[in-house]
C-alpha cells in the first residue's frame, strides 16, 4: 500500500464476551493465484477492557441475515427490478437458510456494470474447482463477515473481497509481505491499529482485520465521492495512485467536468488494479448465477459459526483448547493470529471458539480460576548460551523450548527472550511462576534430602505442619510461604528430613518401569515432582528412561495412605472439567483410568482420582 493513505480513527466496541459470526481456517503459504492481487492493506486499532467475570454479550444480536435492506448511493437497482418488488422483499424480509441464496440477487455494484468484466467471468469459469475451493474455505468467515457489511450498509461484493485477496486464507502472505484475509501489508496495519508483535499478528485475526478493511473500505468510498468502484481500486493500490490516474484521464479529457469512473482511469492503473476490481464484479456474477456456470459452492449455513470470547487476563493457549474441548487444528485455525502458545501478556485477550462450545468453556472459567495461572517464565539470553544450556538450565527438554517459542532450529540470538515452559507442579503460585529462581533460606543451603507433599482438600499449612511433626514457621520457610494466605488444593510444598522423626515418615518405593513410562509419567503417579525422581535417582531430568529400569522413590507415608479417590459421573461431566476441578492434568487422568482422550463418559461410571 501505498504511504499517502490516509488516517482513519474508529475504535471496536469494548465487550467482554461477544458472539460473532464467522471462523477461522489456518492454512500457510503465500497466495499465488493467477491475476488476483495481494498489495491491499486497512487497519484498526483493538481497545480491550478487562473484566474478570466474562458474560456473554451478542453484537450484533445473532438473527439470520435478510436479503431486503436499505441501499448506498452506489448501490442501484438494477433496471429489471422495480420499486414495487423492493418494497415487497422489504416487507417479506425473506429467510434463506443457506448463505449463497441469501447473496444472491443481491451482488448490485455486479448487476450495474454487467458486460464490463467478461473476461475474468471467462477466467474464473474455467477454474471452478478454484472457487469451489475457496467457497468451502469460506465457511467459517462468510457469515460473519456478511453480517458486518449488511450493518455498515455496504455492497455485498465486499464480503467477497477476500476471494480476490487471500482466497479465504486468514495466514497467506504475499511477495510484498501483505497478510491475513483482508492482505494488508505491514505499515497499513500499522496506521490502522492492527497490532504486529512477537506473540500476535492482528492482520490474521478474523474479527480484528474485517473491522479495519471495512472501515478503511468506507473511507476510501467517501474519499471517491461515492463510488465503490474507487473505493476498490484505492483499496487495493492506494488513494495517492487513483488519485493520480485521474489527473492523467483529466489531462487528456478535458472537456469532461464529472468525476472519472472507475472504467475511465482503468488504463492509467497499475496492471494488477486493472484487474482487481472486475475480478470482483466477476465473482459476484458466477455465484449470483451458479447453476449456470455450473459450480458447486459449498453449503454455509446462515448462521453464527464462532464466539468471540474476551477473558480477564492471560491465558495458555493449550489449556484453553483443553477446557473447551475443542481440538487443536480446529482451535489454531479460529485463532491463527496467536503467534506463541499464550495471549499476549498487554492482550488481546480474546480467542474464538465454535459457538456451541462457549458456554461449557465460561461454565469452567467460572470454577477454574487456575486457568490463568500462566506456567511459563521469560529467560533473556547471555553471550556464550546455548539452546541446550538453557534447556539443561532449567531442567526442561529442548523440543519443549522450541515448540512454545515456535522455533524451527536450535539457533538462538543474545539478547532475545525465550519463554520456559515449567511444569505444573514445578511452582507453587502464579507470583512463583514469575520468579527464574525462589527465594531461598540460609537453612536450604545445605543439601539435605526432601519429600513432596501435594495439598489436599481441606489442608491447611497447621494441619500440615502437625502431621510431619514440624511448626508452621518451618513449613512457611522451607517453602517460602505467606502464612496468612490459604494454600491451594493441589500446590506441592516442600518437608525437609531434617531429624529421625521426619526421616521415619519416609517411605522407599522401587520401580520396574514399563514401555511408555516417563519421568513426568511417573511423577503424576506418585505425586513427586520431576525433579525429585532425577535426584533421588542421580540422573538428568531431561534423561530419556527405557523400559526396564528400576528407579526409587521417596515419599511421605501420609501422602500414600491412600493413592486415591473414586469419583461418579455426572451428566455434563467430561475428563478436562473433572482434571481441573481436581487440580491435575486430563492426560494423567486418561492414562490413571485406561482411557484415552476422545473417550466419552458415561453418567454412573466410576473414575479413580488420584491424589
Amino acid at each position: 500500500m501505498k504511504k499517502d493513505i490516509i488516517q482513519s480513527h474508529f475504535t471496536l466496541p469494548k465487550i467482554k464476551i461477544a458472539l460473532s459470526f464467522g471462523g477461522i481456517f489456518l492454512l500457510s503459504g503465500c497466495v499465488s493465484l493467477p491475476l488476483i492481487s495481494y498489495e491491499t492493506s486497512s487497519e484498526k486499532k483493538s481497545t480491550t477492557e478487562h473484566s474478570f467475570k466474562p458474560t456473554v454479550i451478542v453484537h450484533p444480536p445473532s438473527s439470520p441475515l435478510y436479503k431486503a435492506r436499505p441501499t448506498t448511493p452506489d448501490m442501484q437497482v438494477a433496471p429489471d427490478v422495480t420499486s414495487e418488488v423492493t418494497h415487497k422483499l422489504d416487507v417479506q424480509r425473506t429467510f434463506h437458510p443457506i448463505i449463497w441464496d441469501e447473496m444472491q440477487h443481491q451482488f448490485h455494484l455486479s448487476i450495474k456494470h454487467l458486460g464490463k468484466y467478461n473476461t475474468h467471468i471467462d477466467f474464473f469459469q474455467k477454474r471452478s474447482n478454484y472457487l469451489k475451493n475457496v467457497s468451502k474455505r469460506a465457511k467459517p468467515y462468510l457469515h460473519y463477515i456478511l453480517s458486518q457489511v449488511q450493518l455498515k450498509n455496504m455492497p455485498y461484493e465486499m464480503a467477497l473481497l477476500p476471494v480476490i485477496e487471500s482466497g479465504f486464507r486468514p495466514t497467506a502472505r504475499s511477495h510484498k509481505e501483505a497478510g491475513g484475509l483482508w492482505q494488508f501489508i505491514p505499515s497499513t496495519a500499522r496506521l490502522y491499529g492492527l497490532e504486529q508483535n512477537w506473540w500476535y499478528d492482528g492482520r490474521q485475526d478474523v474479527v480484528q482485520s474485517t473491522e479495519a478493511a471495512l472501515n478503511y473500505l468506507q473511507e476510501m468510498y467517501k474519499l471517491n465521492n461515492n463510488d465503490w468502484l474507487l473505493a476498490l481500486a484505492s483499496y487495493n493500490a492506494g488513494p495517492g495512485t487513483v488519485r493520480r490516474a485521474m489527473n492523467k484521464y483529466n489531462k487528456k479529457n478535458r472537456q469532461t467536468k464529472t468525476q472519472p469512473t472507475f472504467w475511465d482511469i482503468q488504463p492509467y492503473l497499475p496492471k494488477e488494479t486493472q484487474n482487481y476490481v472486475p475480478q470482483l464484479l466477476a465473482v459476484a456474477h458466477i455465484i449470483n448465477h451458479p447453476d449456470h456456470f455450473k459450480i458447486a459452492l459449498e453449503p454455509i449455513e446462515n448462521r453464527p459459526f464462532f464466539a468471540e470470547i474476551e477473558l480477564p487476563k492471560q491465558i495458555h493457549l493449550t489449556k484453553a483448547m483443553q477446557v473447551a474441548q475443542v481440538s487443536e487444528p480446529l482451535f489454531s485455525q479460529l485463532n491463527p493470529g496467536f503467534l506463541a502458545k499464550i495471549t499476549p501478556p498487554n492482550g488481546p485477550h480474546k480467542i474464538l471458539l465454535p459457538i456451541d462450545k462457549a458456554q461449557n468453556f465460561q461454565d469452567a472459567l467460572d470454577s477454574s480460576h487456575d486457568l490463568f495461572e500462566i506456567q511459563w517464565q521469560k529467560h533473556t539470553i547471555k553471550r556464550g548460551e546455548s539452546l541446550g544450556l538453557i534447556a539443561q538450565q532449567y531442567q526442561i527438554s529442548q523440543k519443549a523450548i522450541k515448540k512454545l517459542n515456535n522455533m524451527k532450529s536450535h539457533r538462538i540470538r543474545t539478547g532475545k527472550t525465550l519463554l520456559i515452559p515449567i511444569p505444573n507442579n514445578a511452582l507453587t503460585s502464579p507470583r512463583q511462576l514469575a520468579k527464574t529462581t525462589a527465594t531461598k533460606s540460609k537453612s536450604l543451603k545445605k543439601k539435605v534430602a526432601f519429600t513432596t507433599y501435594k495439598v489436599r482438600s481441606g489442608d491447611s499449612i497447621w494441619k500440615i505442619a502437625k502431621r510431619h511433626k514440624t511448626n508452621v514457621k518451618t513449613l512457611a520457610r522451607w517453602n517460602d510461604l505467606n502464612t496468612k494466605k490459604p494454600l491451594k488444593k493441589g500446590q506441592v510444598l516442600k518437608l525437609y528430613a531434617t531429624s529421625k522423626s521426619s526421616k521415619q515418615n519416609r517411605q522407599k518405593t522401587t520401580i520396574t518401569l514399563k514401555k511408555g513410562q516417563s519421568l513426568w509419567t511417573i511423577a503424576q503417579k506418585y505425586n513427586v515432582t520431576t525433579k525429585d525422581l532425577a535426584r533421588w535417582n542421580k540422573i538428568p531430568q531431561s534423561k530419556t528412561l527405557q523400559p526396564g529400569m528400576k528407579l526409587t522413590i521417596w515419599r511421605s507415608k501420609s501422602n500414600i495412605a491412600k493413592s486415591y479417590i473414586q469419583y461418579k459421573i455426572k451428566t455434563g461431566d467430561n475428563l478436562s472439567t473433572i482434571a481441573q476441578k481436581n487440580s491435575i492434568s486430563t492426560n494423567h487422568l486418561a492414562r490413571y483410568n485406561n482411557l484415552s482422550l476422545k473417550t466419552r463418559l458415561k453418567p454412573g461410571q466410576v473414575l479413580k482420582i488420584p491424589i
